[in-house]
């Protein structure tokens, strides 16, 4: 079964092309857009990871990487000495680190171990994130008056939002995330995919069985709670959207490590069916309520936008919004600041 490209919609009118650069790094291949196109005065550097989706490659992001470095152009302001790189390479097992295709498939398209599968792959794409962090400026930006970079960005759509919400969470270094048809919520999301394919393990038990079932073991729950948003914080338990004073305190201790003065860009397709809104809005109401009222002083922006009549898509309104969002944060709008923020 093959899982159609989200970019599709996003990629009917492309932006005018900017140049790119491939690197090998550490054995990956990585593709640096917008080197050409650094202002000449530039002294700061923002860079823009972008994570692809199940089944796709690097190469499809170079829409997105033009259109925001495009946009940059643009609106950047007089005197601002901001460049834009956009950076993508190919998730584990996908493009030319491609090892065994069935992996990538879901349990309708034969995979039995499809959420062992899933997660160890995009798991692994925001290990592979800040590892090349570690490493790219000394590969793209190293000569003796090269620019510093000082900002990580990161925008992933499908699996690379699963990835983008663990970078987001796990780096310190990345400060912002646009969140593409992504979910924070692994156990939730897969349990939904479990019912939509009548998994035994989760029909002979309406659910109550699927946890550590084969479908779902118990060391998969473990690696979850280390690095999912949601895992982290709440583990196996339902979500509280307003939870007591003492575990507010918890959950403070985490957020200042965590997330603190950070930017989240979530965008969400109403009628998605693959990723449907539901099985992030628990987490998203959670954390839009502790970002606007107990957390405020956290200074974390969040804005969750879910787009009426779209699909499993990056559709054009999610291209503009991520546009703008990152023009923004690089021009340090003040409309992107500490105040929680909700359009429906």
């Amino acid at each position: 079964m093959s899982t159609p490209n989200p970019l599709k919609e996003t990629q009917s009118t492309p932006p005018p092309p900017v140049s790119v650069k491939t690197f090998h790094i550490a054995g990956i291949l990585t593709d640096v857009y917008g080197l050409d196109e650094l202002p000449q005065t530039c002294k700061s550097v923002s860079c823009l990871w972008l994570l692809h989706g199940r089944l796709q490659s690097k190469e499809v992001m170079a829409g997105v990487a033009s259109a925001c470095i495009n946009d940059w152009k643009l609106r950047r302001p007089s005197g601002n000495e901001v460049g834009l790189l956009a950076i993508a390479f190919d998730q584990r097992n996908h493009g030319s680190r491609l090892i065994n295709a069935l992996a990538n498939e879901a349990w309708k398209g034969g995979n039995e171990t499809h959420a062992q599968d899933m997660f160890s792959v995009y798991h692994g794409t925001a290990l592979d994130t800040s590892f090349l962090i570690d490493h790219l400026g000394s590969y793209v930006l190293s000569g003796p008056n090269a620019p510093h970079i000082d900002q990580h960005l990161i925008l992933g759509i499908s699996l690379g939002g699963h990835a983008a919400w663990q970078a987001f969470f796990n780096d310190p270094r990345v400060t912002a995330a646009i969140v593409i048809i992504g979910c924070p919520d692994y156990m939730r999301l897969m349990s939904d995919r479990a019912r939509l394919s009548k998994r035994e393990t989760y029909t002979t038990s309406n659910g109550a069985g699927f946890f550590g079932s084969n479908d779902f073991p118990k060391a998969l729950i473990s690696s979850i709670q280390k690095s999912d948003p949601k895992g982290m914080l709440f583990g196996t338990s339902e979500i509280q959207s307003n939870p007591p004073e003492s575990e507010q305190r918890r959950f403070r201790e985490i957020f200042d490590t965590k997330i603190k003065g950070k930017r989240l860009l979530v965008c969400s397709g109403a009628d998605d069916k693959l990723v449907p809104y539901h099985c992030a809005e628990p987490f998203m109401q959670f954390l839009k309520e502790a970002t606007s009222t107990w957390y405020k002083d956290g200074n974390v922006y969040v804005e969750d936008n879910v787009y009426p009549g779209v699909g499993h898509a990056y559709s054009p309104d999610m291209l503009r919004d991520t546009t703008r969002f990152v023009s923004d944060i690089l021009a340090g709008s003040s409309s992107i600041g500490g105040k929680g923020a909700s359009k429906m």
